[in-house]
């Protein structure tokens, strides 16, 4: 039916743009062009005009090729892609790899209250180098945006995408250390565009569809363009793909469909007293789980012991692609108020409103729920809660369940961002080859976050003393009295960036081998966020819960800084045509950043331009790069997450844990380990913790060839030998980190943030809860080289058949290394190359990635075929039961076709395309998979997929 429809969809819209674009034909057109045009420049100003600022420099430049690898993506690439938007076109790069959301794997998330959580917004970000989303800059026409999601950005608004993949700070200051992703806006758009696009997939779901509308006018003095642009897409439950129905789990080599051990029947912890009527082996705490097996749970005999198999599918609920529904406008304009004067405005608006889903609630005595011995609905002559209870010796057994009565936990978002550069540029003087601009920018965004189902702790608490019998939910009314106990807390996450901006560039002095120029500026930036949660979500970091289930417990966070700059960089010529050297030119770059959080940096760049004849460029950038720790580094407050871990103190002797007093603390001997293995852990900023933190520093060279053979028309080549290194990294320490650390070295300042159940409790030695604020710790670094090929292949005819117009290009990345000491000088510290493998730390870092693409024209029909390539990897510490077990990940090559066509007699084109057409699946990693079993920050889940657009010009 899906099908049909689309179908049906799609005759109409050929037919309403067929009739339309027929009644437009009848109208006499001075210019039917909608397409970008250039206004001739004056010849008395052509030097001036068609010089242009490039990403990764200062200087304008009139030449194409510099010092700075940068890969464009011009409007042909996006339209070509049929993506309605720019995330999904710009995460399939190859210099981008590891962790970064989309929205296939920031659907969900177990509704953990944080800023930096994502779980269902529908965000896209990019992280180049795979060095993380926070060493990723994104730009708008060089201005940096507050909120980074690539999918807030009008696709109609962009006239190319510039990508600097390294690390340019003295360009453009803090988090420029992977590189720089710069979206260059259109400009002299003349008459009106509207198009429409739909898609769905070949398993009849996932469908999107969409519209947008450009406008805009030239004249002799000015240029505005504005326009509408609307997508919605549905979601895709995990139900939906046969990899992701079931949580599947690697455990002592066997692959098992499992899931969360919080299931209906309840997993209740019982003392060996009780549990050993039922034939369970008791645990070295001397206690045993049972779980509901038949009748309503009033009795003993309605107990068996709990099996590892008990588990609950949670996978099924979850979703493998956002909820979302976009809505933006734009509008870019310029006026010319004298010759030497021109006032411009760049603005845009982006309204979002998304949704992720996940099942039911766990919920239990680590929430703060007690069911008391005397409680009539409770069989065992136990006390159920999270510490023993004072007076109560028969206490502090742990009870978990899943409330299935009370419905999906949805997490829905409401995201509203602006952003404005509006300001001053001219010359100095009629006649001089100076320039400047001034400019003010504005961004703010709003993200309204509201976690409907939760459960209301004190509600619940009052039922189940009420009477309701939690014990048994598979009674409807049973589960009507449960499902009353839920509330919607509500988290809003504001953030602002101001700045005001003055640069100057132009000629200093003609040297023999050219002119010297100059470019300089100022600017100063505050950077402000706020944090809210619902009163009854507040965490309390003595107890780690509030009064809804604990996940969904937060903390408030606000704070705010600023920056003052002052930058410079010079293009000095020292050679020109000379034997060996058509030109060779010196860039030298420093920026100068005081920040009110960190102090002052400086930090500089030397850059080699050498052509030893006019088609080959020889390059080199050393630069040095920085990033001061952003507001969430500083101002986030406690955040509760819940990450598995591999603990060191488990089946340990005697001996051994003697070894390891602190580490171990309260351990017993041949511990079974921490039950649940997801374990407490307290992410904040490091303001919330009273710690100061500093930027991370480094360097980034850049070495490299570009060739544009004269005697081979058409063909352009590049190769770049890259490499990063950064000390003093900002991260929120791991827990693995923490526990590891300290099993090591005793003395490590990272014992304190251990916190184990000591000896009172009936699960001594569990970890109840470990710090892990964000610190500056460890060194990271990552070698390797990009190849680049373009070759526009010279006209043929086969005898008297025209096949037509091919371009073809080759885009490459090979990870060499990717290093990390995240503990140097410690004992036990070491380095893990990272290089080829996937790890939950820094997600996919495959060693080779690449797209292949043929384009073909003739006529009015063109095509286009994109083969995409990842190669095979390891996935580590893949084995839930046995550590350090690695498996191997297959290579997943995906196909992509688009095929248009163009009817001049009524202004339309259509477009039609197919995404992963081989239908290819993406590689297992099992519980590594966050919830899905897959990377979904890299492979497609959604399987094959048809697209359609039509665009009529005005």
């Amino acid at each position: 039916m899906n099908h049909l429809s689309l179908a049906v969809r799609l005759a109409l819209t050929a037919g309403i743009f067929a009739a339309a674009g027929v009644a437009q034909a009848q109208v006499p057109q001075a210019d039917t062009s909608s397409s970008d045009q250039t206004t001739p420049p004056s010849k008395n100003k052509a030097k001036t005009l068609q010089a242009v600022v490039v990403t990764g420099s200062l200087i304008r430049r009139v030449d194409a090729e510099t010092a700075s690898p940068v890969v464009t993506l011009d409007r042909a690439t996006l339209t070509n892609s049929g993506k309605p938007v720019l995330g999904d076109v710009l995460q399939q790069m190859p210099s981008i790899s590891g962790n970064a959301t989309n929205p296939q794997n920031n659907s969900n998330g177990g509704g953990v209250a944080s800023p930096l959580l994502e779980a269902g917004d529908g965000a896209s970000r990019v992280s180049l180098r795979g060095l993380g989303i926070s060493r990723t800059l994104v730009l708008v026409n060089g201005q940096r945006m507050a909120n980074p999601d690539l999918n807030l950005i009008p696709p109609e608004m962009i006239e190319r995408v510039d990508v600097l993949a390294e690390g340019a700070s003295t360009v453009y200051g803090s988090d420029a250390i992977g590189g720089v992703v710069n979206f260059i806006l259109r400009k002299d758009f003349k008459g009106a565009q509207f198009s429409l696009n739909d898609g769905i997939s070949s398993h009849g779901d996932a469908q999107r569809r969409g519209f947008n509308l450009t406008a805009g006018s030239t004249g002799e003095n000015y240029s505005i363009a504005g326009g509408l642009d609307y997508n919605k897409y549905d979601a895709v439950l995990g139900k939906r793909r046969k990899f992701s129905k079931q949580q599947l789990y690697l455990s002592s080599g066997s692959v098992v469909a499992a899931g969360s051990s919080s299931i209906p029947t309840g997993r209740i912890q019982l003392p060996a007293s009780i549990a050993s009527q039922y034939g369970c082996p008791i645990n070295s705490s001397g206690t045993a789980n049972v779980t509901l097996a038949q009748g309503d749970g009033s009795a003993l005999g309605d107990y068996r012991c709990r099996l590892a198999s008990d588990t609950y599918n949670y996978a099924a609920l979850n979703y493998i692609q956002t909820a979302q529904k976009r809505t933006n406008g734009f509008i870019l304009g310029s006026y010319n108020l004298t010759d030497n004067l021109t006032a411009f405005v760049d603005a845009f608006y982006n309204h979002t409103v998304s949704s992720g889903q996940d099942a039911p609630s766990p919920v239990g005595t680590g929430d703060g729920l007690i069911i008391s011995s005397n409680n009539p609905i409770n069989p065992f002559g136990v006390t159920f809660s999270q510490n023993p209870v004072p007076g109560d010796p028969n206490s502090g057994y742990n009870f978990q369940t899943r409330l299935t009565g009370a419905g999906t936990r949805v997490h829905s978002y409401t995201t509203n961002t602006g952003q404005i550069n509006t300001g001053l540029r001219g010359n100095f003087g009629q006649d001089s080859s100076w320039i400047w601009d001034a400019s003010v920018n504005y961004s703010h965004t709003k993200r309204d976050q509201r976690d409907t189902n939760e459960v209301d702790i004190p509600a619940l608490q009052a039922a189940v003393d009420g009477g309701a019998n939690i014990f048994n939910q598979a009674d409807p009314s049973v589960g009507a009295q449960l499902r009353g106990g839920v509330k919607t807390p509500v988290y809003i996450f504001t953030q602002s960036t101001k700045q005001g901006q003055f640069d100057a560039s132009g000629e200093l002095w003609d040297l023999p081998a050219g002119t010297m120029q100059l470019s300089a500026g100022a600017l100063y930036r505050k950077q402000s966020m706020n944090y809210t949660v619902s009163s009854f979500a507040v965490l309390d970091p003595v107890t780690t819960t509030c009064q809804i289930l604990q996940e969904a417990c937060g903390s408030p966070g606000r704070g705010s800084f600023d920056v003052k700059e002052l930058y410079a960089e010079t293009l000095i010529p020292l050679l020109s045509e000379q034997p060996w050297a058509h030109s060779l030119n010196l860039d030298l770059g420093i920026r100068t950043s005081n920040y009110s959080t960190t102090g002052t940096t400086t930090n500089g760049k030397i850059a080699i331009e050498w052509r030893p004849t006019a088609d080959l460029l020889v390059r080199g950038t050393v630069s040095q790069v920085f990033r001061a720790p952003n507001l969430n580094e500083l101002y986030d407050g406690r955040t509760l997450v819940q990450p598995n871990l591999n603990d060191p103190c488990v089946g340990r002797t005697a001996a051994e844990l003697a070894a390891h007093p602190v580490a171990c603390q309260f351990v017993p001997v041949n511990w079974a380990g921490n039950s649940p293995a997801q374990v407490n852990t307290f992410y904040s900023g490091a303001t919330t913790v009273g710690a100061k933190l500093k930027p991370e520093k480094g360097k980034s060279i850049d070495l490299g060839l570009v060739y544009d053979p004269d005697w081979l028309p058409g063909l352009s080549t590049s190769v770049d030998f890259w490499h990063i290194y950064l000390s003093d990294t900002l991260t929120a320490i791991q827990a693995d980190t923490v526990v590891n650390s300290c099993f090591n070295n005793s003395s490590s300042p990272y014992c304190s943030f251990i916190h184990r159940q000591d000896n009172t409790s009936r699960t001594p030695g569990q970890v109840f809860l470990i710090n892990t604020p964000v610190v500056n710790l460890g060194n990271l670094s990552t070698t390797g080289i990009d190849y680049t090929l373009r070759y526009k292949i010279p006209h043929f005819d086969l005898g008297s058949f025209d096949p037509g117009n091919f371009r073809a290009g080759l885009s490459t990345s090979y990870t060499s290394t990717y290093k990390n000491d995240a503990t140097p000088g410690q004992p036990g510290a070491k380095t893990i190359n990272y290089a080829g493998t996937l790890s939950p730390q820094f997600g996919n870092i495959s060693r080779w990635r690449g797209t292949v693409t043929l384009n073909w024209d003739k006529g009015n029909w063109n095509a286009q075929w994109q083969s995409r390539y990842i190669n095979k990897l390891t996935a580590l510490n893949a084995d839930a039961a046995i550590s350090g077990v690695n498996i191997p990940m297959a290579s997943v090559i995906y196909h992509s076709i688009q095929l248009g066509y163009a009817v001049p007699s009524i202004h339309t084109r259509f477009d039609v395309g197919v995404d992963n057409l081989s239908n290819k699946l993406p590689p297992l990693v099992y519980q590594n998979g966050s919830n899905y079993n897959v990377d979904t920050a890299t492979y497609d889940v959604l399987g094959r997929y048809y697209w359609a657009r039509a665009t009529i010009k005005f």
